[in-house]
């Protein structure tokens, strides 16, 4: 049963983990679909960079007057002859004009809001830095994205692409800029300029510019994707460690469960070796022996583990026994062993086992009993021989240790445990019984 719920544990926490990362990519292509959008506006009516320029900085004669609204630009200009290519229009500084500028890489349409009062052309520069073309002091070195479009044909606002922008060839022509310089770089643009467009005609016109908005995400969908098939490698990397995990865990179990039985068929092994060698008995008081011993210590823990029974066992000492070896001489303390092993034998069950574990040192061994019956059975004991006069020399105490064997557990830490109990009884002052506590081992 235990390995079944290990198994649906580890399945439900793979499957958990699996319904997480499919939330996490609906919500993530939901956000970058509907949402996670990055936006720049420039509003001419409010921004406080702005210029008029015409052609006359070239040598030529065209005027322009720029006014504000509450709402944008308006250029009245006059195009006059004395320039090959006359032009007026605006200069948006987005930084110092020269250097540092503005990344407009990082967004994918370009809105433009611009109303012509006659027909013509409009072009817009995205005038970007580049360390290997800029000369200080020249700002014509700034390179030239342009675009040129007839806002009258165009949808209302004008949308493009940055795809759609192009360096101007004249530009490249007059900076002597070879192919790989000439492409298109919006990742820092100081300045951009808006201005009338090519061929336009000499005389009056009217332009209102009432905006310009860049609109991208925040992140671009290549980076989104990577970053969740990397997610998604990363899952099912933990899954792996996860299962390889749980098989170990597996395996290690399995492992023990074979060494546990190995150590039985051991035990039960080298008891029928050693009964074949030796008396069960201890020859003196006619109790078991630790060889005699093993075999129902051996049946106790198969008991435990098959029936869930309880077993308990009382370790005893007599109290300054080598006092009354060293006083009285050695019979008179094999007459206190004998005496002493004839009273508990006298108290206990038949299916109980009184055990000589070791000179003055015996070990009641209580099957189907729990902790506290077997403390109780101790301090019966205990007050049995303290009434007792097991020889006429002088009153003998003992003192007890108490265990309940736990299923799994190795018979050495149990016997630690027990002999630990009966320390702690003759260090609190002899002729009493002390229990021993469990702690499971992490």
């Amino acid at each position: 049963m235990a390995k079944v719920l290990t198994k649906i544990a580890s399945l439900f926490r793979i499957n958990i983990l699996i319904l997480a990362l499919l939330i996490l990519t609906i919500a993530a292509i939901l956000a970058y679909r509907y949402g996670m959008n990055s936006i720049y506006t420039i509003n001419p009516a409010t921004y406080p960079y702005i210029i008029a320029q015409t052609d006359s900085v070239d040598g030529g004669n065209s005027v322009l007057t720029m006014t504000r609204t509450d709402s944008s630009i308006i250029m009245d200009y006059e195009l006059r002859e004395g320039y090959p290519y006359p032009y007026a229009g605006i200069q948006i500084y987005l930084g110092d004009g020269k250097t540092r500028g503005k990344d407009l890489s990082k967004y994918d349409s370009i809105y433009v809001w611009i109303k012509p009062r006659g027909e013509g052309s409009v072009r817009m520069y995205l005038r970007g830095y580049d360390s290997a073309i800029y000369r200080p002091g020249d700002q014509t070195s700034l390179k030239f994205n342009e675009i040129e479009f007839y806002p009258l044909e165009e949808t209302y606002p004008a949308v493009f692409v940055p795809q759609e922008l192009r360096v101007a060839s004249w530009w490249v022509a007059q900076n002597n800029v070879n192919a790989h310089k000439a492409r298109i770089d919006i990742s820092n643009v100081p300045l951009i300029e808006i201005q009338t467009g090519t061929g336009a005609p000499l005389g009056y016109g009217t332009l209102e510019i009432m905006g310009i908005r860049f609109k991208g995400k925040f992140i671009s969908e290549l980076k989104l994707t990577t970053g969740l098939v990397g997610i998604w490698f990363i899952t099912f990397l933990v899954i792996l460690i996860i299962r390889f995990v749980d098989y170990s865990k597996e395996r290690a179990r399995e492992r023990h469960r074979r060494e546990e039985l190995e150590k039985i068929n051991k035990a039960l092994e080298l008891e029928k070796s050693d009964l074949e060698k030796a008396n069960k008995e201890d020859p003196l008081t006619g109790c078991l022996n630790r060889v005699g011993f093993g075999r129902l210590l051996v049946q106790a823990q198969e008991s435990l583990i098959k029936n869930g029974k309880p077993m308990s066992f009382i370790m005893l000492d007599i109290d300054r026994f080598k006092d009354v070896n060293d006083t009285y001489g050695h019979s008179v303390g094999d007459e206190v062993l004998v005496n002493l092993s004839k009273l508990v034998q006298s108290r206990i069950r038949n299916s109980d086992a009184l055990i000589r574990w070791g000179g003055e040192e015996f070990v009641v061994l209580c099957g189907n009993t729990s902790l506290q019956n077997a403390q109780y059975l101790a301090e019966k004991l205990r007050l049995n021989i303290e009434k007792s006069q097991l020889i006429k020399q002088r009153q003998v105490t003992c003192s007890f240790g108490v265990a309940e064997m736990i299923a799994g557990e190795d018979s050495k830490k149990l016997f630690e445990r027990a002999d630990k109990a009966l320390y702690a009884s003759k260090e609190g002052g002899r002729n009493r019984v002390t229990s021993a506590t469990f702690r499971k081992q992490s």
